[in-house]
């Protein structure tokens, strides 16, 4: 079968089109299909579009492929110059952990355990068992059950088929467990008649906003890639050279900052700075060309201060101020770290900086319009597996993907303007 991306006659692909199209009057985009050993989407190449998932082909790694609903053999990713998209925006099915709960007293605890669900199937909650609290993903933070209404906790309950929510449960002893189950369609409850997307989209939606309000301090927040890339990361500590942070609980990367356009160290709500203010922390006096500032800081309070980053560990950022005096600014009070840039610095491109590794250039686009860039390797279960230039090996839940970028549809598809793009410095105007 002809590989994606390689010269091809537009009869290429007609016996492939056919039955795609007989299989998609048969199967709803993103339901859990038979035969299809990944979470179900739509490529697009050229004017081909078709129903399948992301596999791997053959022994060796590094090979990855589309097998297409209904059809055999997988068609191979073959070409770097490929330029294709894989949407699974609109394909995601409904699914929940199994579990009914009710209040009793001032604690939500659970009533019921569906036959068959994730809770029924792990095995570690019983009927009576206190749920305490309910995380998302890896790194989500927890959100206390004590002060939620049910619908709230339903509704953090639900999520895409194949992701992952984190239970604290207490039993007899109340000793709190965590444990990690994977939402699938035998688990959701009851939707009162309502249809399966909006009940979806109002859960991942009352999810961000509360995220939003639990995220503080030292937990989970962004680290902004020169290339445009974001992952949501905890900063550990930095220097003049690298940043050190953690990305999962038991791993942890250090970046050079040649990499890095910001970092936050504190999700907080941050109001659009006025284009007043932005030009003078950009305007460089022409009495201090010779030492330029690297750094500006957003304090918690909302205030911006230009200077030098020295170093981070856990209680203080030690930050040169223009004009040469050094401070010990607590950490609990910055809320972000931009890197300047100069006037003439090259953009890297996200697609340019794959091509030096091993692997299919993928960009992975999240569902909250973060951007991961990898040289994609293979696939493990519903992850995608790969390499990202400064973090090395990488995993990419499947589930938690908007759409996949692939070669050429990298640079057709990148954003007008990345974030802080407008961060660079500019001479002041001669007096002359």
């Amino acid at each position: 079968m002809t590989a994606l991306g390689r010269p091809r006659s537009a009869l290429a692909w007609p016996c492939l089109v056919c039955v795609v199209s007989f299989s998609t009057a048969a199967a709803e985009p993103g339901a859990v299909v038979r035969g299809l050993p990944g979470p179900v989407g739509q490529l697009v190449a050229g004017e081909t579009t078709m129903l399948g998932c992301l596999v791997a082909i053959g022994a060796k790694p590094g090979h990855l492929g589309w097998q297409p609903l209904g059809a055999a053999p997988a068609v191979p990713l073959a070409s770097h110059e490929l330029g294709a998209r894989i949407t699974y925006r609109g394909l995601d099915a409904l699914g929940g952990v199994g579990i009914t709960v009710a209040r009793q007293g001032d604690a939500w605890r659970i009533i019921e355990i569906v036959a068959g669900g994730a809770a029924d199937r792990d095995g570690r909650i019983t009927v009576g068992d206190r749920v305490a609290f309910l995380a998302e993903g890896d790194n989500g933070p927890p959100n206390d059950t004590s002060a939620l209404q049910l619908e709230s906790i339903r509704a953090l309950m639900r999520g895409v088929v194949g992701s992952t929510v984190r239970l604290g449960i207490a039993g007899l002893d109340e000793a709190i467990e965590e444990i990690p189950l994977v939402r699938d369609e035998r688990g959701r409850d009851d939707l009162a008649g309502a249809a399966p997307e909006d009940v979806l989209e109002r859960a991942l939606a009352l999810r961000q906003t509360l995220t939003g309000l639990a995220a503080s301090g030292s937990g989970p927040a962004t680290v902004h890639f020169r290339t445009g890339d974001a992952i949501a990361a905890v900063v550990l500590t930095a220097d003049e050279a690298h940043v050190r942070i953690r990305i999962a609980t038991d791993r942890e990367a250090t970046i050079p900052v040649g990499f890095i356009r910001a970092v936050d160290l504190a999700a907080s709500v941050v109001k659009p700075i006025p284009k007043q203010k932005l030009a003078r922390l950009l305007t460089v006096p022409q009495t201090r060309r010779s030492v330029l500032p690297t750094h500006v800081l957003r304090m918690i309070g909302g205030d911006y201060v230009r200077g030098r980053v020295l170093g981070i560990d856990d209680a203080v950022v030690q930050f040169e101020i223009t004009g040469g005096n050094t401070k010990q600014l607590p950490r609990r009070d910055v809320s972000r770290i931009i890197w300047l840039a100069t006037k003439g610095d090259p953009q890297p491109s996200p697609r340019a900086a794959l091509e030096a590794l091993d692997g299919l250039p993928v960009v992975a686009v999240a569902t909250d319009g973060r951007r991961l860039s990898l040289a994609a390797r293979g696939v493990d279960g519903d992850m995608l597996v790969g390499e990202h230039p400064a973090l090395g090996p990488v995993r990419v839940p499947l589930a938690g993907c908007a759409e996949l970028l692939i070669g050429a549809a990298i640079d057709e598809h990148q954003p007008a303007e990345r974030p802080y793009a407008q961060w660079v410095l500019s001479p002041a105007a001669s007096t002359r």
